[in-house]
């Protein structure tokens, strides 16, 4: 398996709806949410650690004015924002765990590097890989 695909229902500010979350071995660090619901194309690509970390530890994330991940109960409670505002989605946690725990069948943790393409890599001088 190389990619999934999977629909999560989600709360945001305008209701709920679902968003399509996926991820793929060939970009093993991250997951890609898509809103198409809510304006088709838009997609937040955002640190699968990011959810790794907020389901062990409650919370992830940076500084206020980024990106947060904040697990309350059974609900994780996604924060972001950008120059242009901010949004906040809430999903149910078993369904965020349900998502990363297939996310691990596709690449488990901690062999993400390996996955990667370092062909495409420009030379960088005085640097050899």
């Amino acid at each position: 398996m190389d990619a999934i695909t999977i629909q999560l229902p989600v709360l945001l500010e305008s209701g709920n709806t679902t968003i399509a979350a996926s991820y793929r071995r060939d970009d093993p660090y991250a997951v890609t949410l898509g809103f198409d619901a809510i304006r088709p194309g838009a997609e937040w690509v955002l640190a699968r650690d990011l959810f790794c970390d907020a389901l062990i530890y409650g919370q992830a994330g940076g500084k206020p004015g980024d990106v947060t991940v904040t697990v309350r109960g059974d609900l994780v409670v996604l924060g972001l924002s950008t120059p242009d505002g901010a949004a906040t989605a809430v999903f149910r946690r078993d369904d965020v765990a349900d998502f990363i725990g297939q996310t691990h069948q596709v690449v488990r943790a901690g062999q993400e590097t390996a996955e990667l393409d370092w062909s495409d890599t420009a030379e960088f001088p005085g640097v050899s890989l």
